[in-house]
């Protein structure tokens, strides 16, 4: 066995886990409005419990009304909700493979919105939870003691639904930290004041649970390792409080890390202390030091989660007693098969994860159901038939970016004759320069995963091509798939020659030099990460962007990273402004009714793509079936891309 710690049994509370391998809570958001489990999310949960995981941890689910965090969030605030989740548990029971399955109860307390609920947030005290945000009701004594029975009453649920364990959220800000912090909790009755006031609460909901449903009904609970927030708290405090809870009877304890609210002092070498959703720029494994300091000072069984997204890492984790459990998330959304393939030792088969949220963390702020840039399938589970043709076609991929990649892959696996053909010698596409820019290291493996899924399939691959056209006409397709890509925007600027003109496609593949200063026309993601591409070399840039902020669309936490990143490297950005012209080694820029000069030497056009127009139309019109896919319909996103070149090549 090639990660005997990882695949080893372990016992929690009364129950045996067969491995160390549990699936993170994660919300979804594919419940219906009223909360209610919906076939989505059995089909969810059930290709993550066929993947070979031990433990699958339901997401946190809502159960008064005040306290729902999300629009579409699982409920367990009624038997029917219970019922409906029956379903969940009966099904994922019945694979008979001792798979265990866990739900998260939460409430959201003064982070909870009355724009989702109707209802004015709850807290233990009347303080927003950051700047900006609503001001909660401080709860009364008797609402107290109501939201402990409802806590109890959402366990009991639970364990009617089948569930084999239930889970508290205890971290990030949510109704029961809220009582843990001294930011937060600021009552002078029996729920406030010292440790054992703030953590009262917790513990009567703990010791409720455990006289209701009995002692050997597993209890644990997710608690944030450090609040990474000034005067919050931190490893030390949370370790007594992880104490005091051990003592009143849970079985064991995730270690998270982060809140809502100020940051400490933002520090470049401990990115994930500012980047709370973890993007690909943090460091694997970065929140498992707080496990392990936990894990010295308790008995029961401690689970590390925080950018664990290969086997590896997760045995080694597990190898030198920093955790009993390791807790995947993303990387399961990534590739539900990833602890089956890992046991078999077919690791180049895992469709890697990459941290780039524009999914999951991106799409979940904004209430939407979560989606995945590397797994067409998630969500989807259901829908998806992998059955082969029994019709196969003659099928031809123009383009081996992305896109192309997949739609290949995707054509193969369903029993098509494939061919796919790319100009450039090396294939990849985007992802090649994509990444190249500090922290997107993490989309290389992705790239990785592509090509070695085609070399396994041993499908027909030309490349280095740039007249495609004598090869289409005589391989006579009956299905042509477009994914040719975009090439890089260059606008007509006074003084520029638009034929020496250099892009940030070639800064990246560093086909050209850029003579300092280096100004970088455009700060959407390509222009951000060229410019710290250059600033990391030491260069003079500037960043010139015509909206009013940079990286628009991006996450918080990646518009974040280029904030700290162009202040270490004193790059200086101006948005709002606009190139009007370049005359010699002056940049003239605009900016309202102020123009102003500024000294360049290198003019980098970061300013998007167009699409490639792929083959002329007479050669397309001679063609049975042209399906376009990926940038040369709309330059987009790799979660674009991806998902639109596998329905194309397995919907032929």
């Amino acid at each position: 066995m090639k990660y005997p710690n990882l695949f080893q049994p372990l016992r929690l509370g009364n129950i045996m886990l067969k491995n160390r391998l549990a699936m993170a809570q994660m919300t979804m958001n594919y419940a219906t409005e009223e909360g209610f489990a919906t076939e989505r999310v059995i089909q969810h949960y059930l290709e993550r419990a066929r993947g070979g995981v031990g433990t699958i941890f339901v997401e946190g689910t809502f159960f008064t009304p005040e306290g729902r965090g999300y629009r579409n969030q699982l409920g367990l605030s009624s038997d029917e909700h219970a019922e409906k989740l029956r379903r969940l548990t009966d099904t994922v029971h019945g694979l008979k493979n001792d798979v265990k399955i866990f739900i998260q109860i939460h409430h959201a307390g003064a982070r909870a919105s009355s724009k989702v609920t109707g209802l004015q947030p709850v807290g233990p005290s009347a303080l927003p939870p950051y700047p900006g945000a609503e001001t909660p009701k401080a709860l009364t004594k008797d609402e107290i003691k109501g939201l402990i029975e409802a806590h109890i009453q959402a366990a009991e649920r639970a364990k009617k639904a089948g569930f084999d364990g239930v889970d508290i959220h205890c971290a990030h800000g949510y109704l029961v930290p809220g009582f843990f912090s001294p930011l937060t909790n600021l009552r002078t009755d029996k729920y406030g004041g010292d440790l054992s006031g703030r953590t009262r609460f917790l513990l009567e909901i703990v010791k409720g649970i455990k006289e209701r449903l009995g002692r050997e009904f597993p209890l644990t609970i997710k608690v944030s390792g450090d609040e990474y927030i000034e005067g919050g708290l931190d490893i030390k405090k949370m370790t007594e409080i992880a104490l005091i809870a051990q003592n009143e009877g849970i079985d064991a304890i995730t270690v998270s890390a982060g809140t809502v609210g100020g940051k400490k002092k933002e520090d470049l070498s401990e990115l994930h202390k500012v980047l709370r959703t973890m993007p690909m720029m943090t460091e694997p494994g970065c929140l498992v030091p707080l496990a392990a300091e936990m894990k010295k000072a308790l008995k029961i069984p401690v689970i590390a989660v925080g950018r664990i997204n290969q086997a590896a890492l997760a045995d080694e984790i597990i190898a030198q007693g920093k955790a009993d459990i390791t807790a995947m998330g993303r990387a399961l959304l990534a590739d539900p098969e990833l602890p089956q393939k890992a046991l078999e030792g077919r690791e180049e088969e895992i469709r890697p994860c990459i941290g780039c949220n524009e999914g999951c963390y991106k799409r979940i702020f904004l209430q939407a159901d979560i989606y995945c840039s590397v797994n067409p399938t998630l969500g989807r589970e259901g829908e998806i038939s992998f059955e082969r043709t029994t019709a196969p076609k003659k099928v031809f991929v123009l383009g081996g970016g992305p896109a192309g990649l997949e739609a290949a892959n995707a054509a193969f696996e369903r029993g098509h004759q494939v061919v796919l053909l790319e100009k450039e010698r090396i294939m990849g596409g985007q992802l090649n320069l994509a990444s190249i820019p500090p922290g997107r290291k993490e989309v290389e493996r992705f790239r990785e995963f592509l090509l070695n899924r085609l070399r396994r399939s041993g499908l027909r691959v030309i490349i280095g091509k740039a007249a495609m056209t004598p090869v289409l006409r005589g391989g006579s397709p009956d299905v042509l798939i477009v994914a040719t890509g975009a090439s890089p925007q260059v606008l007509d600027i006074r003084g520029l020659e638009k034929s020496e003109a250099v892009t940030a496609w070639d800064v990246l593949s560093e086909v050209k030099t850029a003579e300092e200063p280096c100004l970088v026309l455009g700060a959407g993601l390509v222009g951000c990460e060229t410019a710290d591409f250059l600033g990391e070399q030491g260069k003079k840039v500037i960043l010139v962007e015509v909206l009013p902020e940079i990286a628009t669309g991006a996450d918080g936490d990646t518009k974040a990273y280029f904030s700290l990143k162009f202040q270490k490297n004193d790059i200086k950005v101006y948005t709002s402004t606009e190139l009007l012209r370049v005359e010699g080694r002056s940049a003239v820029l605009k900016r309202g009714n102020e123009e102003m000069k500024i000294e360049v030497g290198t003019v980098v056009f970061g300013v998007g793509a167009v699409p490639d127009a792929g083959p002329d139309s007479k050669l397309l019109a001679s063609i049975p079936k042209v399906i376009k896919v990926g940038d040369c319909v709309k330059p987009r996103r790799i979660l674009d891309a991806i998902q639109e070149g596998f329905d194309a090549g397995r919907n032929i």
